[in-house]
């Protein structure tokens, strides 16, 4: 008698890995297993990309109260190794059978090795999707550009993906229509993830996410009520933790770090790559808003000092903050908003202090949500520079174009202002303002990085695309 491994209906999702681990989610199909019920159902086997002998099948919890999904934590692993795995599930906890692994399709992971030199990524953020009264996405143009993507991972082999934001819209009609409960969030990030071309990356290149206002509400919390905070936020909250955040570092492990151990209590983490260490803050969860500039937060103390004690430690590597929203430039007068960081001067104000009076010298900020793709400098008082890419959106739809960032938009040349009027460096922009549909590979080393952007066919746009020295 032999077992039969199913396919996931979402996944597998590779997600992060350390020197000697990795992280795999995987979701049941819908209804499969009912609130309540936890069952060993999860299969997985790996073995080293180019051969050998698969391990055993390891066995791992699927949770019917996390939409019947589950991650498994492979420990023991190489440092900078690329290994092949399987993973999937059974409908019994019985033991004894032979599994058959036929319909099951292999991913890949790599594992970090911290001495290497260099560390290559695609990168890219903002994947727009026209989700119908009905609930189903209309059609499959979002898609396309992860084929493109797929392929460079194919050829180039990059250690990760990182994405920035957005990678879900609840809203796509706006208020018409836009998902409100848990079922919706959930069934939203079903149909999405388990595209064909996104379901293919995700299995097949290591993966980091950070949500932005999209996974929620357009501008969140800008007009959240009593009745938002209290229905529709967790909802949102609860589909992003099993989807995005649960394969990433945000979500805890147990002391010995073999399996999830509770609900992750914060969503910015960090994690390291060859000669790059990464901040990926959380800038929608924890906003303060208020009428007093001097007074709003876009993050809370805590993650804040955290974000300074980070650029203070090995401070010779190479610095990667990825923020949602986009720290610098700002934009024109009358296209001025209060959502991205010029609406939080203040607190902006100190990050860049803490980036200045740092030892760390090769400062990156990645970020994405304007619906365009541009290199931009910021030489800071005193005379650091900081490097800003920005990459949006991996799909925004023609009849939608109204809603991108443009070149004349943009104040640059220019100086950026603290909250209380003090210049605080110059800026610049320059190469070309990219307001298409595009990604990017991002490589960094000891000597500098390469942001390189490619259209929606995999074309290179070099007018757009940079390589600078630190």
């Amino acid at each position: 008698m032999t077992g039969i491994v199913n396919r996931f209906a979402v996944g597998p999702i590779t997600g992060e890995s350390g020197k000697s681990h990795v992280r795999l989610f995987g979701a049941l199909p819908k209804g499969e297993l009912g609130a309540g019920n936890k069952l060993m159902w999860g299969r997985v086997r790996w073995r080293k990309q180019g051969g050998g002998s698969w391990s055993e099948p390891r066995k791992f919890r699927l949770n019917g109260n996390f939409d019947g999904s589950g991650v498994v934590v492979i420990n023991g692993l190489e440092p900078g190794t690329r290994y092949q795995y399987q993973a999937g599930w059974v409908s019994s906890e019985e033991d004894g059978a032979p599994l058959d692994w036929h319909a099951i399709e292999s991913g890949c992971f790599s594992t970090d090795q911290p001495t290497a030199d260099q560390t290559t990524f695609l990168f890219g953020s903002c994947c727009y999707r026209f989700v119908g009264l009905d609930g189903i996405i209309q059609d499959d143009r979002a898609d396309k550009i992860f084929a493109e993507m797929s392929v460079q991972a194919e050829q180039h082999k990059p250690d990760f993906v990182l994405f920035g934001g957005d990678q879900v819209y609840a809203d796509s009609m706006y208020s018409i229509g836009a998902a409100a409960t848990r079922d919706d969030f959930d069934s939203l990030y079903r149909a999405s993830f388990s595209q064909k071309h996104l379901a293919k990356l995700l299995r097949e290149t290591n993966s980091y996410m950070i949500l932005d206002d999209h996974e929620i509400e357009n501008n969140w919390p800008a007009k959240a009520d009593a009745e938002l905070w209290t229905n529709k936020y967790p909802a949102a909250i609860k589909a992003y933790q099993i989807y995005q955040a649960s394969h990433s570092p945000a979500a805890p492990l147990n002391e010995a770090g073999t399996y999830l151990d509770r609900d992750p209590d914060k969503f910015w983490y960090t994690f390291s790559r060859g000669p790059a260490d990464f901040f990926v803050m959380d800038v929608r969860t924890e906003r303060v808003l208020s009428r007093w500039p001097w007074q709003r937060k876009m993050i809370s103390e805590v993650q804040e000092q955290a974000f300074v004690e980070w650029l203070d430690r090995d401070p010779e590597r190479v610095k990667v903050l990825v923020t949602s929203v986009v720290m610098f430039p700002e934009q024109r007068r009358p296209f001025r908003g209060k959502d991205a960081w010029e609406g939080f001067r203040h607190q902006r104000q100190r990050l860049l202090a803490a980036m200045a009076k740092s030892a760390s010298q090769k400062l990156v900020v990645l970020s994405g949500d304007v619906h365009a793709s541009l290199y931009a400098s910021l030489t800071l008082n005193g005379g650091k520079k900081v490097h800003s890419w920005t990459c949006s959106g991996l799909f925004w739809p023609t009849a939608l174009f109204a809603f991108r960032w443009y070149r004349p938009m943009i104040r640059v040349p220019g100086l950026l202002y603290s909250g209380w009027g003090r210049p605080l460096g110059q800026v610049s922009v320059p190469g070309e303002v990219f307001s298409d549909n595009a990604f990017s590979v991002v490589s960094f080393d000891d000597r500098g990085a390469r942001f390189a952007l490619f259209d929606r066919r995999n074309r290179p746009v070099p007018d757009a695309s940079r390589t600078i020295e630190w």
